[in-house]
Formats: C-alpha cells, sequence, structure tokens
C-alpha cells in the first residue's frame, strides 16, 4: 500500500533507537523526509548512517533535550527554517526511572513530568498552529500500555503517560476539524532497551536471572513472546500517513494481548 508519505516532512523524537528507529526506518522506505531528534548526537549519526545505508534516504538530525524548552524551541526553529512546514510528528521518549512511588522525591517527579509530559505539550504548541494553517497534519505519540494497566515499580511512567493521553485526547478534539489527526500508541512489553535495562533492574533487586525476569513478563502475553519493535512500526507509519483519514484521539494497545481489560 502507498501511504502517501512520498515528499512529506516527518518528525520522530527518541527516533535514534528502539521504536522510534524502527518508525523511523519504514516511514523513510516510504520517501518521506525524516528528521531524528534525540539527546545522543552519536546515536543520531548512527541511526541515520543506517538508513542512509539500507533505504538509500538521509534523515536530517538534531540533537535535542525534550525535558527543556529551550532545546525544543530550537528543534523548532530549525525544522521550520529548513523545511517551512512539518505534515507528522511522532513523539517519543525515554521512559522514566522504575522505583516506588513514595521513594521518588520532586526533582525526579519534575524530570519525569518534564521529558513525558511537558515535552509533549511544548511541542504541541509549537508545531500545531502551522499543521492548521496548512489543513494537514497528523500525530503520533507513543505512550506506554501502563497507562491501562499500571505496572509495578514504573509509577511515574503509569502516571504521565495517563497525563499526555489526557492531553492530546482533548487536543484531537479541539483540532480536527484542521484536518490535525492525533492518536496515541501503547506498546506492550517489547524487545528493546528500555525493557532490557528494566528486566536488569528486577533481576538485581530480587536476585533472579534475566531471563526469569523477561518470563515474568512472557507468562501475561497471550501470544507467548516479546514484541519486536518492527511489529509496532507499520500501525505508527499507517496512522502518520495520508491514508490516515478519519482516525483521531483513539488509544490503541500494541501488546500481543498484554492488557486484560475489554476496553
Amino acid at each position: 500500500m502507498n501511504l502517501l508519505l512520498q515528499g512529506k516532512n516527518i518528525l520522530i523524537t527518541g527516533g535514534s533507537k528502539g521504536l522510534g528507529f524502527a518508525c523511523a526506518k519504514l516511514i523513510a522506505e516510504e520517501g518521506a523526509n525524516i528528521i531524528l531528534a534525540s539527546r545522543s548526537l552519536k546515536n543520531l549519526e548512527s541511526a541515520a548512517k543506517e538508513i542512509e545505508k539500507d533505504i538509500g534516504i538521509k534523515p536530517t538530525i538534531i540533537q535535542a533535550d525534550l525535558a527543556q524548552l529551550e532545546s525544543i524551541q530550537n528543534l523548532h526553529a530549525v525544522i521550520m527554517s529548513k523545511f517551512e512546514k512539518i505534515d507528522g510528528i511522532i513523539l517519543n521518549a525515554g521512559g522514566p526511572p522504575p522505583g516506588m512511588l513514595l521513594d521518588h522525591d520532586d526533582e525526579v517527579w519534575q524530570s519525569a513530568i518534564n521529558t513525558n509530559l511537558l515535552s509533549v505539550i511544548r511541542i504541541c504548541k509549537l508545531f500545531v498552529p502551522s499543521m492548521q494553517g496548512q489543513n494537514y497534519g497528523r500525530i503520533v505519540a507513543i505512550t506506554s500500555v501502563s497507562a491501562k494497566q499500571p505496572l509495578d515499580r514504573l509509577g511515574l511512567s503509569n502516571t504521565t503517560r495517563i497525563g499526555v493521553i489526557g492531553y492530546l485526547k482533548t487536543l484531537s478534539n479541539e483540532i480536527s476539524k484542521n484536518n490535525v489527526l492525533i492518536n496515541t500508541l501503547l506498546p506492550g512489553p517489547t524487545r528493546t532497551e528500555r525493557l532490557i535495562k528494566l528486566n536488569e533492574n528486577k533481576a538485581r533487586l530480587t536476585g533472579r536471572s534475566i531471563h526469569e525476569v523477561e518470563q515474568d513478563w512472557i507468562q501475561n502475553i497471550p501470544i507467548g513472546r516479546l514484541g519486536e519493535p518492527e511489529e509496532f512500526a507499520p500501525l505508527a507509519a499507517y496512522l502518520i500517513s495520508g491514508r490516515n483519514t478519519y482516525i483521531t484521539g483513539q488509544e490503541i494497545a500494541i501488546d500481543g494481548g498484554f492488557v486484560k481489560s475489554a476496553l
């Protein structure tokens, strides 16, 4: 299927690794102009090199710390100066650290809020008006199944991800008439660096092996295995594309059946 992404300018934050990178590769294959943003310039350069080698398209890379307002403002200025418009944004940021809620101090809470919630609010405030002006835009946020089914020792994520969903659902209601469609994807247990680190942390705390900890996830997934980033990317690519004309304001889990609720 032609996703009508040829020549579209698509920003992917957290696009140098994991789910963001898998989305970037697939969207690049569709002929979009990819803009990758990440805190690590080294990771950005490596990701861009791989995409150019495999697909023949050289992404634009912009180093940006989504926890910082000034960095987001610079990201917006650079993109609008170079491309003049933005057609789609995949909002993705690293998850906050694990731990028990009452053990986190204000500094840790503020960092999680800045990175995982305020970054979404700030990016939308800067980029959405131009989408409204051109009567076209697509936004896909990557959050977590923890927004539907809270995960143990991930209270920072459980809290901020729900905030993102509330904000984007409200925004989608306000701007869908401008052909700006917004959806949220909720990845379940997926084989990314984030999950590997969480498993290592739990293994240290419990004295169990990493394999045993991984099995804790798998036994709760009806499909019987972890997801892969490449399995997540196709739906993100569709929702960010011109083929999506009537899906907005939705929260969709990609989780192998991990979430047990009916809704």
